[in-house]
């Protein structure tokens, strides 16, 4: 018999000691399994809009009681995505000073047994289970499109030689035809998936990301603080924005 899951949820997006203004956008849905976290850039709000725009469509999108996300074809949800980069191009011609302006995703669409995911950029998913903390997601980045062609075997590689972390090779505004990776992924109860900004990641390293998910005696909430104010704390200079996902056996 398939088991049925049920998602415990928590978020936070937090500017952090250095920004002014936060440019990441997180959008959910806990009953209909939606989870988005959008991260920003470009100058004059820029980021701001972008990344506002791409969740409020995908809300928008995903409002429909007809349409399953989770089983709909991969074609469908592309196109779907590309309404994100196109609108997001469109406001940047009508506003020269938001030229330059576009934003990362990661999306989460969650059923009773499964989840799909889509991302462009850095922003990230992870999977606790069974105590190990995995990466879902690669990097639409300079560095990863380096270790692609074998210049480099290793991010810390590419960073120690100076190549730029924050260079993205992918982002939703930046130019046409933007295409999302896709994948899907069975649930277990007992799993947790983290949805996040590079402001986590760029500062929190994965093991720190899983000791604090392992601990057994703080709720969602407490981790999504927790993990927050360590980046704050040890050095973060942009925007932080985590949504954890617990899952558990339907009552």
């Amino acid at each position: 018999m398939v088991q049925a899951h049920k998602l415990d949820l928590a978020y936070r997006s937090e500017t952090g000691p250095v920004r002014k203004s936060n440019q990441d956008t997180i959008g959910t849905d806990a009953a209909a399994g939606i989870v988005i976290v959008a991260d920003g850039m470009g100058g004059a709000n820029g980021g701001e809009i972008a990344s506002q725009l791409a969740v409020d469509l995908l809300m928008q999108y995903f409002a429909d009681d007809e349409r399953n996300p989770v089983t709909e074809s991969d074609h469908e949800l592309q196109e779907s995505l590309s309404v994100i980069n196109n609108a997001i191009l469109e406001a940047a011609e009508q506003m020269p000073e938001l030229q330059g302006m576009g934003t990362t995703l990661v999306l989460g669409m969650f059923d009773e047994n499964h989840l799909r995911y889509a991302h462009v950029g850095d922003s990230r998913l992870y999977r606790l289970r069974n105590g190990k903390l995995t990466p879902l997601t690669r990097d639409h980045s300079l560095i990863e499109d380096m270790i692609d062609k074998q210049v480099f075997s290793s991010p810390l590689e590419a960073i120690e030689a100076g190549v730029p972390r924050n260079i993205l090779s992918k982002a939703f505004g930046t130019a046409p035809n933007v295409k999302a990776e896709i994948s899907k992924t069975d649930i277990m109860a007992g799993d947790i998936y983290l949805f996040c900004s590079d402001g986590l990641t760029s500062i929190v390293s994965n093991k720190k990301i899983e000791d604090e998910l392992l601990s057994t005696d703080k709720n969602l909430i407490k981790q999504v603080d927790d993990l927050i104010e360590n980046a704050c704390n040890n050095g973060g200079t942009d925007n932080i924005s985590i949504v954890l996902v617990s899952i558990d056996k339907a009552a």
